[in-house]
Parts: structure tokens; sequence; C-alpha cells
């Protein structure tokens, strides 16, 4: 019995030496692994068990904040296993010294106290809190008979009248949109959608629709305008500072247009709306019915046209000398001209008043390359024309008489509408290469617009499913936003029409996930007795025994939102290729989707499709894409692997002694593509742009010869093809990928 007693002491004693150092915190080390994503460098750090946050932000001297706001994963807690992308920043730099208190395993003494001390103060709390709800229902009554006190929300919500698609409110005195907008959690992209033409400041008593869907987050997504600053975000949304800046850790002073920042509000996880019966004591409010949803046709044919006719090059026109005017805002009064010196060059490039400058350089590149290769005669007039009708008077005024063969430009809308006004009345072609507004092109068939819009996505899409993948298992996984429910639609009908209504999948295919399968549960050598695919479950016996050796599965494309991934993962498919096509380019939307499917990518074969314009967001993990096969939708794409860019590379630097950027390439292009069909088709050149596709630099360019697309009969042309490209099989370099090829077997 002493013996015991004597071994107990020693424990105890023994314990009290060795608990200092098993709750020593676990030391952590800066990660020798880095990835380069955009023109950023990051760590990519290892977690291992016993690591906190706090410890990995003092290691890699960054913020908690940045942590999370980069791996959103590890606010549902930090687990051994987890790969963190941590900014690369030197420890000199004092960043982290705020959250000192982090050893705060002080919980250990809450406990303690916590329960003597509840006990005596919850009698005292809840009698002041009474008072404050009782008094409610019979003030609220008085000053407004609609609303209706929910106790379990945490916060009042006035009951509306029942409308198609979501609810009817009145406008009350001094409120504005972003007043409603806050409090019921909706984007103002949003509210807009369901209220065509509604201002942001709506006169108290008009009737706005409240679209009738939950926001689960405790905060909204705003889209920056032009011009918008931080300052004028606090004030319109009304919220706090330190609130924005909690939840937008990288934005700075100023935000740039389409930026996407987090607008704070208190999370609103239902809408209490009234029952059947309270709605019939509730006034009519007089609401514009929405109208229905056309009816999806087939708009767009994935095959050539068949009456479309056959263009044929001739010499003549190519011995023509062609009178062109080029319209590029170069802000050019308080410079005095375009010949810049050598030295001063490359400071010039960073000029905003230069800011369209490299347009025209590249312009000039490709005028002098065609001068001497194909012996082009060209009469150029050049005009600086900017977001201003006089200055575009001004241009109409410099080309009257000079019966020009095509107008390039003006970049800017207003500038735009008089000149195209100009090319309608004299039948001049006149090509627009910036705007994204559909309508630009309707009620003048002389209009070109280059910037692919929602048909040319459409298109672009469904021959990549009809010439690459026309056996996969195709998604489309989208943002929750009302107004792109009538792209998807279409989206989703035209990719229908694209895929095989029927996928066979062969015995060998089936039992190779199976053992993938029987590996990944540790089966050793055992199988598995059934298998999953696609939601049927299959006898993985009747493969062995060869009693099956086939699989055939019936195709349709699936459409989800972001916040149901757990039914797209329980639909992937480990016997075919899974095409999962994510449309929305913020950046939330964005990381969410990644992270959801990252850890399935190693057991599911994945093609993520990234619509559109992701390669602006530099906080993506490239390692991420690799592993699920990332495709890029983009206006543009410069292969560095390709002679010809690096031949135009070199001349620009040499020439001008900067880098080119996307407007020396889309400059190039507009001169080497319709200088050309001037060259091949003379006047015809309008009616032979659907047989005219040459090999450019940065851009695709794909015309139908009708454009199927409008029911007006006066439209112009369209660009209907966005660019593509993705990782070769080295993972190495970016390829363009053209959709409208097919892929031989």
């Amino acid at each position: 019995m002493k013996n015991k007693v004597f071994s107990l002491v020693l424990l105890f004693f023994g314990l009290l030496l060795v608990s200092p150092a098993a709750f020593a915190q676990v030391e952590v080390k800066r990660s020798t692994e880095t990835t380069r994503i955009g023109s950023k460098e990051y760590y990519m750090h290892h977690v291992t068990q016993g690591q906190t946050l706090y410890s990995i932000s003092v290691a890699y001297n960054v913020t908690v904040e940045e942590i999370e706001k980069l791996n959103p994963e590890v606010k549902d807690g930090l687990k051994a296993g987890h790969v963190l992308g941590i900014p690369v920043r030197p420890m000199a730099e004092p960043k982290v010294e705020k959250p000192q208190e982090e050893p705060k395993v002080e919980p250990k003494v809450e406990p303690k106290v916590e329960p003597k001390v509840e006990p005596k103060v919850e009698p005292k709390v809840e009698p002041k809190e009474e008072p404050k709800v009782e008094p409610e229902p019979a003030v609220v009554p008085q000053a407004e008979p609609k609303t209706v006190v929910v106790e379990p929300a945490p916060r009042q919500v006035t009951a509306q009248k029942r409308a198609e698609g979501g609810y009817a409110r009145v406008v009350r005195q001094g409120e504005d949109l972003y007043d409603i907008a806050k409090e019921f959690g909706i984007d103002i992209s949003e509210f807009k959608f369901f209220n065509p033409g509604l201002s942001n400041t709506p006169a108290p008593g008009t009737s706005v629709i409240i679209p009738n869907v939950a926001n689960e987050n405790d905060y909204i997504l705003h889209y920056c305008e032009l011009n918008e600053r931080v300052t004028s975000l606090l004030k319109r949304w009304k919220v706090d500072e330190a609130a924005f800046r909690e939840k937008n850790v990288s934005v700075g002073s100023h935000v740039f247009m389409n930026q996407v920042v987090l607008i704070p509000i208190e999370p609103i996880t239902d809408f209490y709306w009234m029952s059947d019966q309270q709605e019939e004591i509730v006034e009519a409010v007089d609401t514009p019915e929405p109208e229905p949803e056309p009816e999806i046709q087939p708009v767009i044919s994935l095959d050539d046209i068949e009456d479309a006719p056959v263009c044929v090059a001739r010499a003549e026109n190519a011995q023509r000398c062609y009178k062109v005017a080029l319209m590029v805002p170069l802000y050019l009064s308080g410079i005095g001209g375009l010949d810049v010196p050598k030295e001063k060059a490359a400071k010039s490039q960073k000029s905003r008043s230069l800011s369209f400058l490299q347009f025209y350089e590249g312009f000039m590149m490709a005028v002098d390359a065609m001068k001497e290769k194909t012996g082009l005669k060209l009469d150029l007039t050049v005009i600086d024309v900017i977001d201003n009708p006089v200055s575009a008077e001004n241009a109409v005024s410099q080309i009257e008489g000079k019966d020009l063969d095509l107008i390039v430009g003006p970049f800017f809308g207003n500038a735009f509408e008089v000149v195209e006004e100009y090319a309608k009345a004299h039948n001049i072609p006149v090509v627009n290469p910036v705007s994204l507004r559909e309508s630009v092109i309707e009620n003048n068939p002389n209009v070109v617009k280059l910037r692919a819009g929602n048909m040319g996505l459409i298109l672009t899409l469904s021959n990549l499913v009809k010439n690459v993948y026309p056996e996969s298992n195709v998604f489309i996984v989208s943002r929750e936003k009302a107004a792109d429910s009538l792209f998807l639609t279409q989206l989703e009908h035209h990719l229908n029409m694209a895929i095989n209504d029927q996928v066979t999948i062969n015995g060998d295919d089936f039992l190779q996930f199976a053992r993938h399968e029987s590996e990944r549960m540790e089966m050793g050598s055992q199988m598995v007795p059934t298998l999953d695919v696609e939601g049927q479950v299959y006898s993985v016996g009747d493969f062995e025994s060869g009693a099956s050796n086939k699989l055939v599965l019936e195709n349709t494309v699936k459409r989800y939102s972001n916040s149901q991934m757990g039914s797209v993962r329980s639909q992937l498919s480990g016997v075919r290729n899974n095409l999962i096509i994510a449309y929305g380019d913020d950046n939330v939307f964005a990381t969410q989707l990644l992270n959801s499917l990252t850890g399935t990518a190693n057991r599911f074969p994945i093609t993520l499709v990234c619509v559109p314009n992701w390669e602006k967001n530099e906080k993506l993990l490239v390692d991420n894409l690799l592993k699920m096969n990332a495709i890029y939708v983009a206006n543009g794409f410069a292969d560095y692997s390709s002679d010809e860019v690096k031949r135009f590379v070199l001349k620009f630097r040499s020439k001008y002694s900067t880098e080119p950027r996307h407007y020396a390439f889309e400059g190039y292009d507009v001169a080497t593509y319709f200088l050309g069909a001037l060259m091949n088709y003379g006047d015809e050149m309008l009616d032979c742009l659907h047989c005219y596709e040459p090999q450019l630099l940065y851009t695709n360019y794909k015309f139908y010869y009708k454009n199927y697309l409008k029911s007006v009969e006066e439209t112009g042309k369209e660009n209907l093809s966005w660019t593509l490209y993705q990782y070769d099989k080295d993972e190495v370099e970016l390829r363009p990928l053209d959709p409208f090829k097919k892929e031989k077997k």
C-alpha cells in the first residue's frame, strides 16, 4: 500500500514537471514551399497538430484575418493536414503586433467562475428584457398597422403583400434603395432586376417588390461603380468604417469599377412573411406584373449556317488604297502629340491621359507589318476622340467628304453614338472595339461589335461541350442572382443540345473506379461490393464475372446554385469526366466554390470552366485550379510560347521601350483582321466576315452571316467567340483552346 501511495506521489510530481512542456504551443516554422499567383507570391503552409491560426500568423508576420480571407475553410476550424496559402512578407515588417493576447488560455478559469455568477445574473437580466418586448405589439399597430412582430427574429420584419416572385412593400419617408436592401439583405443588382427602372432614391409611397430569397450571410455583395470611394460607400450604406474594414481587409481608400466589397448587415436567416389570413387585412398595392419569361428556342445553331454564301477573295481588292479613320481616346490636349521621346516612352505608357496609347501603337505595328508583307495601301486618319459628343462631332467634321471605307472607334458610348449615325447615313462600316452593350448593334447594320457578350458565351461553351466534352457529366454552378436567370436558362438549353443524350461506359472503366474506391477505403485486396455511379448503385461482382460489360448512362445538364454544392458533389461521376461550368466572377463565389471542390478533385475527374475572367482574381490558388484542369474564359489571351507573339513582343519592346499590355495586342488584332478583310473582300467585307478567320495574336473573332440572335432586322455584326485557354499536360504553360474545332480521338 505504501508503495502505491509513493508511486502516486512520484507520478503527481512528474506530471507537474512535464505539464509546462506538454501544454507549450507547437513551434511553427515557415514553409520553404511557395507558389506564385499573378504578380504575388504565397507560402504553402502544411498545418500540423497543435498549431493555431495565431501561431501561424506570428510565424509568417501576417494577421489572422488575412489568413482567413485567403483560406475561408479555416473559419470552420483549423485541422492538421490543411494546406494554407499565406502571403510572402519579410519578417522585419511590423504587421502582427496587434493580437498579443492570443495565449487566451483564460477560458480554463472562466468555467470555475461562471457557474457561480450565471444563476445570479439571469434573474436580473430577464426582467429587463421583458418590459422592452411586451410594449412593442401595443405600440406598433398605432404607428404602422402592417407590422407584425415575430419574437424569434433578431429584429422586426414588416409583413408584405404577396406578389409574383416576391412581396410588395411601400417606400417610407426618408428611405432609399440602400436602406431597404440592407433591411432584407438583398444585393442592389437583385433588387433592380425585380424592379426595372427603379432609381436609388424612389419617392415615398412607391411600391417595390422584395424578392423572396433569404440571405443567410452577415453581408451583402456590392459591385462598385465608377469613381466610387470607400467614404461614399460608408455614407450610402450607413455602415461603420470599423465594421466595413473587418469584412474588407484588403480594401484601401479607393475601389475600382466592378470590384466586389462586403457590406456588413445583421444576419437574416429567414423572412417572416405573413400568413394568407393576415394578407387579407393588408390593403392591395398596385405592382407591375413581371413579364413572363420568354420561351427558350434554339436561337443559336451549333453547326455551320447552311444558307451562308461562300465569299471569294478577289485580287483587285488587294490593289486598292483604303481610307480608314482610327478614333482613339488619347487625351492629347495636354500633351501636344504622339511623338514621345524613347527615353520617356515607358513613363508615358503609365499616364492616364495615354491609357489607350498602346491600342494605337499595336494598330500601327500591324499596319507596318501588312505594308511590308502584303503591300497594303492605306490612307489612315488618326483622331483623338474622348467620351464627349463635342469631341465626336469634331471628328465627324474631319472625316466629312473623305469617302471612308472603315471607321475604328470611338471607344466611349456618348461619342460612338454620334459617329455611328454618320456611318449609317454614309454606309460606312464602323467597328466598336470595347463595348459590352448588346444594344450597340441594334438599328445599324454597319456596326461591328468586337467584345463577345452572353450570346457569344453560350455559343462558345456549347461548342466546347459539343466538340471536346460531349460525353462528360456537365454541371452549371452559379451565383444566386436573379439577374442571371434568363442567361443560365438559355445556356442550360443549348448545352443540352450539345451533349450526347446517352453515354456508354465500358466495364474496364467501371472496374478501375471500383479499385480506386477500394484503395481509398483501405480494403486491401478486397473490392467494394457495390458502387454508386451518379446516384445509381451497381454490383461490382457483375462486372468482375463478366455478366455486365458496359454501363449506359442518361446524359443531361445539371444546374445548381453555389449554396447547393452538396448536391453537386453527390452527383459527381467516377467513371467519366465531370465538366463544371462555374458562372460568376466575384472573389467570394470563386473562392467558396474552389474550397468546396478541392478535396473532391482527388477522388473524381473534374474539369472546371471558369466563367468569366477568373484570371484577374489573384487570390485563387493555382494548385487548386490545376487539380481541376481549369479552363479560363476571357476576352483574350496572349500565348507567349507562340513564335508570332514572341516576335510582336520583341518588336514592341524595341520600338516603345515598354511591355505590351492587352490593348497593344487588341490594336494589332483589329488592324490585322479588318484591313485584311478589306484587302480580300473590298466593299463586300461586312457580308463576308463569317468566311474570314485569320490567326490573331490575342483575340478570336467569329461572326455569323446573319444575326440570328436579334429579332430586329437591321442589326450589325457581333463577335460570338470568347477566348479559352488551359494549362498544358505538364502543368507548366497556359495554352489556347479552340472550342470550335472538334477534338481528334
